[in-house]
């Protein structure tokens, strides 16, 4: 599992754009790539690809209030 979340973050960081947005932080410049059972979600910027956070389909994430 660890090889194919490390394999989906690498063909993310040289395809950024095929990620969406994610639908808990729509303000915010972040996208999401999935690796079943994983959302993967990242920001990015001119100069840098940045891994957020890895967490499970069934995890809910803080909304901002």
């Amino acid at each position: 599992m660890v090889t194919r979340i490390i394999e989906r973050v690498e063909r993310t960081a040289e395809s950024p754009a095929q990620g969406h947005p994610v639908h808990e932080y729509p303000e915010e410049p972040l996208k999401e790539v999935h690796e079943s059972p994983y959302r993967i979600i990242y920001a990015v910027s001119d100069t840098e690809f940045r891994v957020v956070t890895i967490v499970h389909f069934k995890q809910q994430l803080q909304q901002k209030d």
